[in-house]
């Protein structure tokens, strides 16, 4: 089969084109903004799949079945800061070039604490805490929601949110794909949190941007793009001094194993949950949480005032 016959390879060339017009065009697309702008958003700049990053070394498979992450479920303790709510819809790239809702699929989000700390870590000293840890199951829209708090940082790393997207065989108990990302913000945005929000005012000025973060400005597991992977992770993002909405549209292509990048998830692993399933009760999208019939649309507009 020529190059030119091959469907994939017409896909990851289309795609690498896509991406370059939008990797050369993001400076001008994402506007400063302010936090106080009521309805201030920025787009999502999304081009065919999304870039695959590593899960770094926080990783930790904890199984937690709910939208809200933010307190710990033994202790109780929720964690303070800026209330982030956060929509993901999840769709798969076709051989066709389409792209359709991926329903079913296991979402996790992992980030640190306003402070820049991870739970579940003994290096944190927050061993056996599960803090800013859970996943949902995306319905037959593709979507899920999580209700947690704007990242702090910690020195070497830009603010970001970790996420895994695990497609589950039940029939063979096996993950069948392991896709991990990460969402990164405006630093205008975040410069306006830090600044104006407690506890984040509390602590020193951070030592890394977004344009000073290896893996913001690095490439993507599959080298599409080769750097700045960053730019096409962002967060679509309205805030102010009270809450912040974010969206992302990750889409997967399940032939692209080299962009998959779950397989070393280190401690805690890229296990399917047990016994072929989530927790009891399990999977659902939260009460009155969900997206309008026809779905796969995150939310626009800013938050309220």
């Amino acid at each position: 089969m020529s190059e030119s016959s091959d469907p994939t390879q017409s896909r990851k060339a289309t795609a690498t084109n896509r991406r370059e017009v939008l990797r050369k065009g993001v400076t001008g697309a994402l506007a400063a903004v302010v936090l106080g702008t009521k309805g201030a958003a920025l787009a999502q700049n999304l081009a065919d799949d999304t870039p695959g990053l590593t899960e770094g070394p926080y990783w930790v498979d904890e199984m937690l079945n709910r939208s809200d992450v933010r307190n710990d479920p033994t202790s109780g303790v929720v964690q303070v800061g800026l209330p982030l709510y956060l929509a993901v819809n999840v769709s798969q790239l076709n051989v066709d070039g389409s792209v359709t809702p991926l329903p079913g699929a296991y979402v996790d989000i992992w980030h640190c604490n306003a402070l820049g700390l991870y739970s579940d870590m003994a290096v944190e000293g927050t061993l056996g805490q599960q803090f800013l840890r859970g996943y949902q199951m995306s319905d037959a829209h593709g979507n899920v929601r999580f209700t947690t708090v704007y990242p702090g940082w910690y020195s070497g790393r830009t603010p970001h949110i970790h996420a895994r997207v695990r497609v589950y065989d039940h029939a063979s108990d096996t993950v069948t794909y392991n896709f991990t990302t990460q969402f990164f913000f405006e630093d205008d945005v975040t410069n306006s949190v830090y600044a104006n929000v407690s506890p984040y005012n509390d602590r020193p000025i951070r030592d890394t941007f977004n344009l000073t973060d290896g893996i913001y400005e690095g490439g993507s597991f599959d080298g599409t793009p080769a750097q700045e992977a960053g730019e096409l992770l962002m967060l679509r993002l309205a805030a102010n001094l009270k809450r912040a909405n974010g969206s992302f549209n990750i889409v997967i292509d399940l032939t692209d194993q080299a962009n998959e990048g779950g397989g070393d998830a280190g401690p805690g692993g890229g296990n399917p949950p047990p016994n072929g399933g989530p927790p009891p009760g399990g999977g659902n999208p939260p009460p009155d949480g969900g997206f309008p019939p026809g779905g796969g649309t995150p939310p626009t507009g800013g938050p309220p005032a």
